[in-house]
């Protein structure tokens, strides 16, 4: 069922983005307790809520609901950091990689 699949979404993208349901609500607009209230009733949210959710996370609705963890519809912030990759030498993209890591620890 979709509600379901939104739950399970929202909490699979926090896990992975190491974002507190919380930091989300910040990140999206919203009260803490409205999050909560979705989160716990599992009921369906419109359209607009799950805008907002989406920007929280900094992704599109086509990502949110994509199945296969492809990135569709790559925001225009997404798409201008992959252009950038392309354009950076092999070194450049060892410093940046280890940099990355360095971010995701500290996220731990």
């Amino acid at each position: 069922m979709i509600e379901n699949y939104i739950v399970e979404r929202i909490h699979q993208l926090c896990e992975r983005m190491h974002m507190s349901q919380y930091e989300l609500a910040l990140r999206a607009g919203m009260t803490q307790s409205s999050l909560s209230n979705l989160m716990s009733r599992g009921s369906t949210p419109r359209m607009d809520t799950v805008e907002k959710i989406c920007n929280g996370f900094g992704i599109t609705p086509a990502q949110f609901f994509s199945t296969d963890d492809s990135f569709p519809d790559l925001t225009e912030e997404q798409k201008e950091m992959l252009y950038e990759w392309g354009s950076l030498s092999p070194k450049e993209k060892e410093i940046w990689k280890t940099m990355w890591s360095s971010v995701k620890e500290l996220r731990r």
